[in-house]
């Protein structure tokens, strides 16, 4: 038996919901979501970056 994908609103909190209908409103709920992990990630990246720099 194939492992199926669990469906969004399994993966989305309801204040994600929220947010996602009012302030994304008419957008690409899957390319917000990427949007905003992208820039989470380059975040973190950049904060890693600076602590190893300070214990260097």
């Amino acid at each position: 038996m194939t492992r199926q994908r669990p469906t969004a609103r399994e993966l989305l909190t309801p204040t994600s919901e929220k947010l996602l209908a009012t302030v994304y409103a008419g957008q690409v709920r899957a390319v917000v979501i990427e949007r905003t992990l992208r820039r989470m990630a380059q975040a973190d990246q950049r904060m890693l970056q600076g602590s190893q720099r300070r214990h260097t």
